[in-house]
């Protein structure tokens, strides 16, 4: 299938380096799938092996010259099993935002082992905005989307659901409002086709 993509290169809030790519399907003009991943540095690909590498030499020499009980060595390959599936399960490598206007917008998050998804239909969206948060000493930014919720006895303060996007990646401002102007684009020609559409039956 046949896109234009647009990728961009920036640094998170900590630091680590992002690549944002932004598709645009031709064959369907109005769709966007935004992906934010970690960039792969090929100079540094191969440290992490080496540290594992390490690790495990270092922790065989320790149990052949130091005494030790079998209990102890049982817990300790326990511990480590425990540490390497949690990373295992949740590690992110990516998200994403797959929008596709009238039908709905799709949130994942990629892991090592497994993606999670997330899905809003169209109807439901009521805005996008971008979210200030202050956590400790740093000011956060986070795309956040407004979620009509359907139940009739929910209060004011009820009727709305916040879902924020990108949460565990945290790109700095500059990546997200390249998403949320795109967005809001979308949101706005949406509205105005329906408005339109609708015009046209009266």
């Amino acid at each position: 299938m046949p896109n234009n993509e647009t990728v961009i290169e920036h640094e998170n809030v900590n630091g680590i380096k992002l690549t944002l790519k932004v598709d645009k399907r031709l064959s369907s003009p109005n769709s966007r799938q935004f992906t934010i991943s970690y960039k792969v540095d090929q100079n540094n690909s191969s440290w992490p092996k080496t540290y594992f590498l390490l690790a495990v030499i270092f922790n065989v020499l320790g149990l052949i010259y130091v005494r030790i009980s079998i209990t102890a060595i049982l817990v300790i390959i326990i511990g480590f099993s425990s540490l390497l599936i949690f990373y295992i399960r949740h590690c992110v490598q990516s998200e994403s935002l797959l929008v596709i206007p009238t039908v709905g917008i799709q949130s994942s998050v990629k892991y090592v082992c497994g993606r999670q998804d997330n899905f809003v239909p169209w109807s439901s969206i009521d805005d996008v905005i971008i979210n200030e948060v202050i956590k400790m000493n740093r000011v956060l930014y986070y795309l956040t989307v407004l979620v009509k919720q359907n139940n009739q006895n929910a209060t004011e303060s009820e009727a709305v659901k916040l879902i924020p996007l990108f949460k565990f990646t945290k790109p700095r401002l500059f990546m997200l409002e390249k998403i949320y102007s795109e967005l809001q684009t979308l949101l706005i020609d949406a509205q105005r086709d329906v408005a339109m559409g609708s015009g046209d039956k009266e």
